[in-house]
């Protein structure tokens, strides 16, 4: 189950990356074994449960904060992801055709996260007065 864990949790935070997805919402799985054993059939009980939930979502958010390795090579303008659009320190997006120096265009990736995921927690409430002057 950790393999396949590790596999599902990079999925997820690639395709996050991939179209601009700035927060990941897992739902609280406590008890839901309990609660949904008997409609799963015998033969499938014993992968189902021994799934790690938990584990799965330590992964994902570990992996999410490991993603600014994928920032110099996301065009800031529209999102495309290539290894291609890197080259040394020059970055060129093979898609919208902007260039700029690749640090620089990592940097603006990593700005515009953090203003997106901060965006969603204040307009959640999730930030108070206090820690938005920070």
């Amino acid at each position: 189950m950790r393999d396949v864990n590790h596999r599902v949790s990079k999925e997820i935070v690639k395709f996050a990356i991939k179209n601009g997805v700035s927060t990941i919402g897992l739902e609280d799985l406590t008890g839901i074994r309990e609660s949904t054993i008997s409609k799963i059939p015998k033969k499938n009980r014993y992968n189902y449960s021994s799934w790690a939930f938990r584990q799965l979502q330590s992964f994902i958010e570990y992996k999410a904060r490991e993603d600014p390795a994928y920032t110099s090579q996301t065009c800031n303008r529209c999102n495309h992801i290539s290894k291609n659009n890197r080259s040394r320190l020059n970055f060129k997006c093979g898609i919208c055709g902007y260039e700029n120096n690749a640090d620089l265009n990592g940097a603006m990736n990593i700005e515009h996260r953090t203003r997106d995921f901060r965006y969603t927690l204040e307009s959640h409430g999730c930030l108070s007065a206090t820690q938005t002057n920070a």
